[in-house]
Formats: C-alpha cells, sequence, structure tokens
C-alpha cells in the first residue's frame, strides 16, 4: 500500500483519552486533525461536545470517537450501554468498548461475547471497535477475545487502550491479524511512536491506528518520507 502522509493520515485515530488530556490538547488534536485530514479524533466522553464545537469552528471533516468503559472495561454491560447511547445522542461517531478483561481472565467468554454484543445493538450501524488491551493475554486469550468480538458483532479488534506498558507489539497485531482474517478489521494503540512503526503494521494488516502525542511526529515523518 502506498503510505504518503495523506495515506497515514486517513488512518489515524487522533486520541486524548489520557486522565491527564486537557481541553487545550482536544483543541490541538482538532487542529491537526483538519491540517491532514485525519480519520477521527477520540476524546473522553466529558469532552465530547467541546469536541464537536471545535469541530465546526474549523469546518473539519473528522470523526468523533468515544471511548466506552474505559480504560478498565469492568463496568455492567447495562452501564456500557448506557454509556454507548448517551454518547451517540452527544454526537459521538464511533466507540472504542473496553472489553470485560477481567471476565475474559475468567474463562466467562459467552459473558464476554453477550458484553460486546449488547453495545453493538446500542450504537446499531455505528462502528464498533473493541478493545482488548493484549498486554494482560496470552495466544489464546487473544483468540478468545478476537473470537468474542466477531460474533458479537463488532467490526474492529483493538490491541490496547495506551494505559498499559504494552499493547501494539508487531507480534501482536500480526497474530490477531492472522486470527481474524477477513472477518474484522485490527487497529493498532499502544506503543505506536513513528513513522517507520505504522510502516511495518501497514504490511502486517493494520487498518486504523490510535496514536496521542505521538500523531503530530508520525505525519511530519510521513510528509519528511
Amino acid at each position: 500500500m502506498k503510505t504518503d502522509v495523506k495515506t497515514i493520515a486517513s488512518m489515524l485515530d487522533v486520541s486524548a483519552v489520557q486522565a491527564n488530556s486537557t481541553q487545550k490538547e482536544v483543541r490541538e488534536y482538532a487542529e491537526l486533525a483538519v491540517k491532514y485530514d485525519c480519520k477521527a479524533v477520540f476524546v473522553l466522553p466529558s469532552f465530547i461536545t467541546l469536541l464537536q464545537q471545535y469541530r465546526n469552528e474549523l469546518n473539519g471533516k473528522f470523526l468523533i470517537g468515544a471511548p466506552v468503559a474505559f480504560p478498565a472495561g469492568g463496568a455492567t454491560t447495562e452501564v456500557k450501554v448506557l454509556e454507548a447511547k448517551s454518547y451517540l445522542k452527544l454526537g459521538a461517531d464511533e466507540f472504542d468498548l473496553m472489553i470485560n478483561v477481567g471476565f475474559l481472565l475468567s474463562r466467562m467468554y459467552q459473558e464476554v461475547r453477550d458484553d460486546i454484543k449488547a453495545v453493538k445493538d446500542a450504537v446499531g450501524d455505528k462502528t464498533l471497535k473493541v478493545i482488548i488491551e493484549c498486554h494482560y493475554l496470552d495466544e489464546e486469550l487473544m483468540k478468545r477475545a478476537a473470537d468474542a468480538v466477531i460474533s458479537g458483532g463488532a467490526e474492529w479488534v483493538k490491541t490496547g487502550t495506551g494505559w498499559t506498558p504494552t499493547g501494539a507489539t508487531f507480534e501482536n497485531v500480526a497474530y490477531l491479524k492472522k486470527i481474524v482474517g477477513n472477518a474484522a478489521k485490527v487497529k493498532a494503540s499502544g506503543g505506536v511512536r513513528s513513522f517507520e512503526t505504522v510502516q511495518k503494521m501497514i504490511e502486517i494488516g493494520v487498518e486504523r491506528f490510535g496514536v496521542g502525542g505521538s500523531a503530530k511526529k508520525i505525519l511530519a515523518e510521513a510528509e519528511q518520507a
């Protein structure tokens, strides 16, 4: 695939989703997304309305993304559904749902799948990506998680929140792509910090990237390539 800056930007979800993400960062990321025509900007839910305001002011075309049950994933299904519906009403275009890692580690696979399906039903035709937090999983549990994502009706499997020490390693994304095939798409997040990394992961089969403070650096490197 051609990996010029336009192509890279079209695959970036620029994300201000850390606990210390500020209003200033939300504005800066909105401006960055407009400058390069990035795919989406993800913010913590309390900033959705503000991001929508910035998008309108900047005449932006980027999607507004919201994380659900982020970053721990331990909320009840009912609360996750309520969250998703609330963010949909606020104007979110896409959703990244945090899987219930505790359920997964406990081998409660049906509960994991039902959790995902309930949120997918709540957002309807809006895109749902499911964060499986690879840092805590071996290959068997990554496969179980990916199976739950697919059977639950979500369109994407995502490597991590960016809140753990690891996430989007080359090994993780290659394995996820291998096991999901064409049944779901792979979003890499957590440790994606250079244009070179993005290029290599595109070759593996990654189609979206969640990046925070590294977004500006990645896009600048892509411009110079």
